[in-house]
């Protein structure tokens, strides 16, 4: 073997795009800035998919399973304020609206489109405006202000077999909530081991803002609010 100087492979490099050069600006400052820490759960999610099942029947074009994740996570939001909350100048700022953002993979990079009034808006209205905020992320066309506002963000990994991630906090918010793939899984029903459609939760937290008492009743209420869907999404009646 030859000497001499340091060996390095051949590499192509890529400049980094205004958008993925944001994206990277932002991740470096809030994982360096935020201490945080991580909490765990599993949803029983067989409602979820029965409900979207009925609903693909009803419905002309249904709701996604993000978007049902999306309602329940703004039914429970505004029990726990310091959830729904930015942490600015070293302050708390409880927010007085309930505004979801939402992960949305694209070529350019993630992009966090938000859903406004979540918590007021129907599961129609927010499926439609969440499939028009994808399409549009996807073109390249999402203006900024589609992006701004949020209170509270969920990072859906969607199907695959990623069963669980840690998301990072997008700034000046506090809380962040990591989705893997929902799939059926060993679970124990009644006490018994059954096979049902489950997934992980991994939420992210702003130690600054939220103890781990408080983080663990706001995934406790999601949990059970996620295994019985239809009252967050009006659908109960």
């Amino acid at each position: 073997m030859a000497a001499g100087r340091n060996y390095e492979p051949e590499y192509e490099e890529l400049e980094l795009s205004p958008v993925r050069k944001a994206i990277a600006d932002r991740v470096v400052g809030s994982h360096t800035e935020v201490p945080v820490f991580h909490m765990h759960a599993e949803v029983d999610a067989e409602a979820i998919v029965a409900l979207r099942g009925r609903l693909k029947i009803e419905w002309e074009t249904p709701p996604s399973v993000n978007d049902v994740i999306l309602k329940c996570c703004a039914a429970v939001l505004p029990q726990y304020a310091v959830v729904n909350a930015g942490f600015v100048e070293g302050k708390i700022r409880l927010y007085k609206e309930v505004n979801v953002g939402f992960a949305v993979a694209t070529e350019r990079g993630v992009l966090v489109p938000v859903v406004r009034a979540t918590d007021k808006k129907s599961l129609l209205e927010v499926s439609e405006e969440t499939r028009e905020m994808v399409a549009l992320a996807r073109a390249g066309r999402l203006r900024a202000s589609l992006q701004q506002g949020g209170t509270f963000s969920v990072s859906n990994i969607g199907p695959g077999r990623v069963s669980a991630f840690n998301a990072i906090i997008g700034q000046p918010q506090t809380a962040i909530l990591a989705i893997g793939a929902l799939a059926p899984r060993p679970f124990v029903v009644d006490g018994e081991l059954a096979v049902r459609n489950t997934m992980a939760l991994t939420l992210t937290v702003d130690h600054r803002a939220i103890d781990g008492a408080d983080g663990a009743q706001f995934l406790n209420a999601l949990v059970e609010q996620l295994e019985n869907p239809e009252p967050a999404c009006g659908l109960d009646g």
